[in-house]
């Protein structure tokens, strides 16, 4: 199993701090080791003062850097300096050598296969360095000036220095491969360690899991451990036990609720108020909502709209008006398509819940049609702050479908009583009715009469003015022609096609079509101001026609100008002498002036 280092940190800081107290004590030894060997050769200065700054480096380090592995390296450096030192300070004695090897064992100890390194770079230099100065003869040449001490042989050849080098670099081999296998039996116990406590852990959740799912507690949140088969086992076991849970607490829940409604239903089926409130309110209890409408469809000759019979909680502002039309918002929409509705986001301003703690907008609103077999008569609308489940909205169709058929029942008895007494009350209304009616149909057939003959008179009037040459042409208030007889129509050029539909401008001067005084002429004629007069038009090729005529208002059976009726004679021929004569008379008077 892979490992992280965060894991294997608290395994390797145990042994850390006990190689630690080894490392320590030995270089505290080595620090006193140097002072006894100052009383030979009188190094003391040497002795306690490199000493001090090998433990001072050590030290410092260490605090310094806390949570890192520096310190294994300044110790493995400083056991170096702390080798060099005791050969400078026994002038060369071979033996001191040793002090490397011992501090090489108690780095072991790291189990840090690189803290080797610092000492053998430093051994590496030290050695070649001095005993290169020692080859060339620089402490033989003035014995008051001898500083220089590897070894107490006049010189060491090449080949005993590689022996000496390859022993020593042995050793460090040895002692890196030793740490690393007690490294990697380290990081294996660690492994069997974290894997011994993961499958205790998983034991003791599966334990408690199993306990939980025992106690019918499926809802408890289980962290599976990755690799747990008996945790997935369990898992399994969990989700299969609550569906089957769930099925069962949901078929329990429909079936009383079912139960409980068809009773409600066979207890109001009298009345649809009663019937209504009394399902609206017991649906919004049981599902622990907020509020409901029930909406029964009403029908009068042939206009239908629904009309709120029963709702529960609702807030009074919304329904000061009962009646919906079919088709409008979304319990027109439903009742139309037959459909169920179901919102999860209720515009603010469609419905509020009041209580005595305020006011809230609902969440979520489901809106069914009642109906059965396709037949439908009428829409529950319930809303709620919570998300409706699928089995409660299966539910609520099925109660939709049981009411449907109690509201038909309900319908037909509420009929049949009206039938009842509607026909009682006629059958006397009929009798008292039966000699006013024969009286009436006297009456009626008069009228018809006196009608009859008044819309023959009508109809010769309409034939006398179309033979009579008089041209007739009949506008809506706004001037819009909508009809003309063909005397005005051959009059100006027109096809009686072309005039129905254009505006009366199309007769007059461009110019005048534009100004105050024409809109005034047609809004005098709105208000039912008659106009009579000579009038200057213009037919079809623009040629001016002089007519003379009336402008006659129509009403409605309300009394208001509905028509504008226009009859007029062509004057232009008149217009024309009366114009020759003028023209005559000025010559005329002309002359006699001569």
């Amino acid at each position: 199993m892979a490992i992280s280092k965060e894991q294997l940190r608290p395994f390797f800081a145990e042994i850390y701090r006990k190689s630690d107290v080894v490392v320590e004590t030995l270089l505290i030894g080595y620090f006193v080791l140097g002072i006894g060997l100052s009383f030979f050769y009188d190094t003391f200065l040497v002795g306690i003062g490199v000493g001090v700054l090998n433990l001072a480096l050590y030290f410092s380090s260490k605090y310094a850097f806390k949570n890192s592995r520096l310190n294994q390296y300044i110790a493995s450096l400083v056991a170096g300096i702390f080798m060099a030192q005791f050969i400078y300070q026994m002038h060369g004695l071979f033996e001191m050598h040793f002090t490397a090897f011992i501090a090489i064992i108690a780095l072991i100890t790291y189990q840090n296969k690189y803290a080797f390194i610092p000492q053998l770079l430093f051994v590496v230099i030290h050695h070649s360095a001095f005993a290169y100065i020692q080859y060339l003869g620089y402490a033989n040449e003035n014995e008051s000036y001898q500083q220089i001490y590897f070894t107490q042989l006049d010189y060491m050849d090449f080949q005993t220095f590689l022996f000496h080098a390859g022993l020593y670099a042995l050793g460090v081999a040895l002692a890196s491969i030793y740490a690393h296998n007690l490294e990697q039996n380290t990081i294996e116990n660690a492994e069997n360690i974290i894997e011994l406590q993961k499958r205790q852990e998983s034991s003791a959740l599966n334990i408690d899991f199993a306990n939980d799912i025992a106690n019918g507690k499926f809802d408890t949140e289980y962290h599976k451990i990755e690799g747990d088969e008996l945790g997935a086992a369990l898992e399994e076991m969990r989700d299969n036990l609550k569906s089957s849970s769930n099925r069962e607490n949901q078929e329990k829940f429909n079936n009383v609720g079912i139960a409980e409604v068809s009773e409600i239903i066979r207890s109001n089926s009298e009345k649809l108020e009663d019937l209504s409130y009394q399902v609206v309110s017991y649906l919004v209890k049981y599902l622990k909502i907020n509020q409901g409408g029930t909406f029964i469809l009403m029908e009068e000759g042939d206009d239908k709209w629904l009309e709120l019979k029963g709702c529960y909680a609702y807030d009074r502002k919304k329904f000061m008006e009962k009646r919906i039309e079919i088709g409008k918002g979304l319990i027109g929409q439903s009742f139309m398509e037959k459909d169920m509705i179901y919102i999860k986001e209720i515009p603010e301003d469609y419905v509020t819940i009041t209580s005595g703690l305020g006011e809230a907008t609902p969440t979520h609103l489901v809106i069914l049609p009642i109906k059965n077999d396709q037949i439908i008569e009428g829409v529950l609308e319930l809303a709620s702050f919570r998300e409706f489940k699928q089995y409660e909205l299966d539910f609520l169709t099925k109660v939709c479908e049981n009411m449907a058929a109690s509201i038909i029942s309900a319908k037909v008895n509420t009929r049949t009583k009206i039938l009842y007494e509607q026909s009682r009350q006629q059958a006397e209304e009929m009798r008292a009715q039966e000699e006013e009616m024969r009286q009436n149909m006297e009456e009626l057939s008069s009228t018809q009469e006196e009608m009859e003959r008044k819309s023959k008179e009508t109809e010769n009037r309409i034939q006398a003015i179309n033979m009579s040459g008089i041209g007739s042409i009949e506008f809506d208030v706004k001037g819009i022609i909508t009809n003309a007889n063909n005397t005005f129509c051959d009059l100006m050029k027109y096809e009686k096609e072309e005039l129905i539909g254009n505006h009366h401008r199309i007769f007059v001067d461009p110019e005048y079509a534009t100004s105050d005084d024409y809109k005034q002429f047609w809004a005098d004629l709105a208000n039912g101001n008659s106009k009579q007069g000579q009038y200057l038009h213009y037919d079809k090729i623009g040629k001016p026609v002089h007519l003379f005529g009336a402008y006659s208002i129509i009403q409605n059976e309300n009394g208001k100008p509905s028509t504008v009726q226009k009859f007029v004679v062509d004057i232009s021929e008149q217009i024309g002498e009366i114009k020759s004569l003028k023209k005559a008379n000025e010559l005329l008077t002309s002359k006699l002036d001569i």
